[in-house]
C-alpha cells in the first residue's frame, strides 16, 4: 500500500512537471535550433515518467496543443512544435482518434506538410484498425489536397465497410469513384446506396448521379 502511494505521488509530480514544462512551448517555438525538439520529451520518456497515467498526460498535452494552435491563429507563435506534440500525444494515447484527425488536418493545411499529415493518419489506422474515421480522413486528404481520386476511393470504401461507419463514407466513395473515371463502379456504388438507404433524399441523390454518370456529364470523369 505504501509503495503504491509513493508511485502515485511520483506520477503526479511527473505530470505536474510535464504540464509546467509545456507552458513555455509557445515562446520556445520562436527560437531556432535543437532546443525546439529537445524541449518536450519523447512520448516514450513521458510514458515512463507517468507510471501508467498515460491518458492523463495525453489529455494535459492535448489542451496545451489546442492552446498552442490558438496562439498560432492569433499570430502569437508559429507551429514549429506542432507535429512533435501530435506525436507525443498519440504515443501516450494511441486510441486518441481525434488527436490524429485534428493533428493531420493542421499539419497538411496550416503547416503545408501533406505527407506528414498522411503519416499521422496512417499511424492512427495502425493503432485503431476498426475506426472508420481515420481511413475516411485519409480519403479526405487525398481527395481535397492531393487530388488523388484513386487513393481517395480506396480509403472511403474501406471506411464505409468498418463498424459504425457514417453514411457519408459510402457517398464519398461513390462520388470519388466517378471523379476517378470509374463510371460503372460509381454507378454500382450509387445503386447500392439507393437500395439500402431509408432516406428519400439519398435515394433521389443517387438517382441524379447515376443519370449524370450514364450521360457522361459527371465532372472529371471519362467514359470507360
Amino acid at each position: 500500500m505504501k509503495r503504491k502511494l509513493v508511485e502515485i505521488v511520483v506520477a503526479a509530480a511527473a505530470l505536474v512537471m510535464l504540464f509546467e514544462a509545456s507552458r513555455g512551448v509557445e515562446g520556445l517555438s520562436q527560437r531556432k535550433g535543437r532546443l525546439e525538439v529537445l524541449y518536450l520529451p519523447s512520448g516514450r520518456f513521458i510514458e515512463q515518467a507517468a507510471l501508467g497515467y498515460h491518458d492523463l498526460a495525453a489529455d494535459l498535452l492535448w489542451f496545451k496543443m489546442v492552446q498552442y494552435y490558438g496562439g498560432y491563429r492569433m499570430g502569437e507563435n508559429d507551429l514549429a512544435l506542432f507535429k512533435h506534440l501530435v506525436d507525443v500525444i498519440t504515443d501516450l494515447d494511441p486510441q486518441f482518434t481525434f488527436a490524429y484527425v485534428f493533428g493531420a488536418l493542421i499539419i497538411a493545411e496550416d503547416c503545408g506538410r501533406f505527407e506528414q499529415g498522411i503519416a499521422v493518419l496512417e499511424k492512427g489506422v495502425r493503432n485503431n484498425p476498426t475506426d472508420w474515421q481515420l481511413p475516411f480522413e485519409l480519403g479526405f486528404l487525398d481527395y481535397v489536397y492531393a487530388r488523388d481520386y484513386e487513393r481517395a476511393v480506396a480509403h472511403f470504401a474501406r471506411a464505409s465497410k468498418l463498424p459504425g461507419a457514417g453514411p457519408q463514407a459510402a457517398r464519398f466513395a461513390a462520388y470519388a469513384a466517378g471523379k476517378a473515371g470509374h463510371v460503372e463502379t460509381s454507378i454500382a456504388m450509387w445503386k447500392e446506396l439507393a437500395r439500402t438507404s431509408d432516406n428519400r433524399y439519398i435515394r433521389e441523390l443517387a438517382g441524379r448521379y447515376i443519370e449524370r454518370l450514364r450521360g457522361g456529364n459527371f465532372p472529371g470523369t471519362v467514359k470507360k
